[in-house]
């Protein structure tokens, strides 16, 4: 594994034999394991631990506390990476992994290769190799809103909008181009890749998502608007009269 790569991952799944296949398979891939059979315990690890894992592996299905309510008190800490690993295939479960902020989802069965190479995917995504200097950052900018790519930093009037890492890439798209409608399925290839299109539900969580924190953060009037059937397009910010 590359030596840059993140060194703890973090199993939750409340069958034995599954995560010490799992957890075998990836420290042969060169990844640290710790592991837990539920979402209490879960819990409890990740507010112990510093620094905290890389990613988190999570079934959905166990007792004391499921894999859905873990993620969301997860995601109350911070912005680990979590993928769901479970035998809940239906829309409605997918739906609500990637409404609560899930970063991939994993259907039982599946193979190593499979599991292994979206782990990496999003680790690629969510995570910087090197750290480079600020002369060579990336900023996206569309008025008030200010996106580092090298950072995965979102600014909107000076102030830091903390996004998940499938709401950064699918803003980043947006503020490339302001004011230009972007297709369903463009924008799902893009950000979910090939096996998403079609899945429009996951493009009204996300964009209901992104709406609402930059509600939060100040900005009146929408960020986002869909057009019914054809896809969406984000307001151009850059001739508007906003707060610096």
């Amino acid at each position: 594994m590359d030596t840059s790569a993140p060194s703890l991952i973090l199993i939750v799944d409340d069958e034995t034999k599954i995560r010490r296949i799992v957890a075998s398979n990836l420290e042969r891939a060169g990844y640290d394991v710790i592991s837990a059979a539920d979402g209490m315990h879960a819990l409890e690890i990740f507010e112990l631990q510093s620094p905290k894992p890389a990613l988190v592996l999570m079934d959905v299905m166990m007792p004391e506390m499921d894999g859905f309510e873990c993620a969301c008190r997860i995601r109350e800490l911070g912005e680990t990476p979590i993928i769901f690993m479970t035998a809940k295939t239906d829309s409605n479960s997918k739906l609500k992994g990637f409404n609560l902020g899930a970063d991939d989802y994993v259907c039982k069965p599946f193979s190593m290769e499979e599991l292994l190479a979206r782990i990496k995917a999003v680790l690629r995504r969510t995570q910087a190799k090197n750290t480079p200097s600020e002369s060579e950052f990336t900023w996206l900018v569309n008025g008030p809103i200010r996106i580092c790519i090298e950072k995965r930093q979102c600014i909107f009037n000076g102030r830091e909008v903390h996004l998940g890492d499938i709401e950064f890439r699918l803003l980043s798209l947006f503020v490339k181009d302001p004011g230009v409608l972007h297709e369903h399925n463009e924008l799902l290839n893009k950000v979910w890749g090939a096996n998403a299109l079609g899945e429009v539900q996951y493009l009204r969580v996300a964009c209901a998502r992104l709406r609402r924190k930059f509600e939060d953060a100040g900005l009146e009037g929408g960020i986002i608007s869909a057009y019914s059937g054809v896809g969406y397009v984000m307001r151009d910010l850059r001739d508007e009269d906003q707060e610096v």
